[in-house]
């Protein structure tokens, strides 16, 4: 009778190295049945008095409602794009990956909702790795990811359907190279030693796929890149308080696609 109220708990660590932790996860309109059961009951009630015991008035509050997280981030039944906050800085790519609504996050990712497909794409790519190193933070050496900073400013240009579903086969070709190595965690897939050819290839692919987002000629080098998403980044910053220009346009989709902290 338990089980509906058993999630998988997920933050970086347990989403790049695959630990496995779960919680409990009650809403007000199944607490009736969650509280007959005795069990949960019992650890409710352990909750509760554990936030009694605490100098925190905040904490204390919570005692008036200990089935519920202290605080919650949850959208509840939505899946989710998941970035983690923090991720090494070794790695050519941020591991991030689309989870299902029995998922409940933690403090230490990042969850994007109501995500369309090919936009694991865009945030896989060399492009928008290029401007986490650039822009973002660093915990020590490693990539520290932010929605203000990095997800909220990326220029990206509105693009066509065909490039759209383009994308979204991108996607597919990392997932079902990530499957092939199910055996692994994300932290093996992506250690820069040790990473499968075939997710290599899968990964150079978006890389040109996304490039292709934004200019037909290919690029060079990194600093040319830059300076594409900075003269496009000027011009979005420029355009963004008028009316129906394209990246007006995009940023108010971006601000609808809320990354949640």
């Amino acid at each position: 009778g338990a089980k509906k109220f058993i999630k998988t708990l997920v933050g970086a660590s347990e989403f790049i190295r695959g630990n496995k932790r779960y919680c409990l996860w009650i809403s007000d309109e199944d607490l009736g049945h969650a509280l007959s059961i005795i069990p949960l009951n019992e650890r409710i009630e352990k909750a509760k008095q554990h936030r009694l015991k605490s100098t925190r008035p905040g904490t204390i509050r919570q005692s008036s409602v200990p089935h519920k997280f202290g605080e919650i981030r949850q959208k509840d039944n939505k899946s989710f794009i998941l970035i983690p906050r923090h991720s090494s800085e070794n790695r050519e790519y941020i591991p991030i990956d689309f989870l299902g609504k029995d998922n409940i996050i933690l403090d230490s990712a990042l969850a994007i909702y109501d995500a369309e497909i090919w936009l694991m794409s865009i945030l896989s790519s060399k492009m928008h790795m290029l401007w986490v190193r650039t822009i973002g933070g660093k915990l020590k050496t490693d990539y520290r990811y932010s929605k203000d900073i990095i997800y909220n400013n990326f220029p990206f240009p509105e693009i066509s359907k065909t490039k759209k579903q383009n994308l979204i086969q991108m996607t597919f070709k990392i997932k079902e190279e990530r499957e092939k190595h199910s055996e692994k965690t994300l932290a093996q897939l992506y250690d820069p030693n040790k990473m499968p050819l075939g997710l290599k290839e899968a990964h150079r692919q978006n890389d040109l796929a996304v490039e292709e987002c934004y200019r037909q000629t290919p690029f060079t080098n990194d600093t040319e890149r830059l300076e594409y998403l900075f003269s496009l980044y000027e011009r979005m910053i420029e355009l963004e308080q008028s009316e129906n220009t394209l990246f007006a346009n995009e940023v108010k989709k971006k601000r609808k696609r809320r990354v949640n902290a």
